[in-house]
């Protein structure tokens, strides 16, 4: 299941400072070589599978791990695509 990849994606993100490192790198590619990275780093979901998850995840969170997510990293711009900028 895909939504179970998400979470996994999104828990990587906030325990694992290499996975953190690895996804800062695939932001730097061009956008059409992103999605075949991260799949290459073995996630797949769709943007509205990672939304949900953040949707749910972020209120949950406490406030030094919110931090992990400041304006213009991945929620901004996840948010964005579905429009339910946090």
């Amino acid at each position: 299941m895909r939504l179970k990849d998400a979470k996994r994606f999104f828990r990587d993100l906030m325990e694992d400072t290499t996975t953190r490192g690895k996804c800062i790198e695939i932001t730097m590619l061009p956008k059409r070589e992103r999605g075949m990275a991260l799949r290459a780093l073995g996630y797949s979901f769709t943007p509205k599978e990672l939304d949900d998850v953040l949707c749910r995840e972020f209120y949950l969170m406490t406030e030094g791990e919110r931090r992990l997510f400041g304006p213009g990293d991945l929620r901004d711009i996840v948010m964005g695509m579905w429009g339910n900028c946090m």
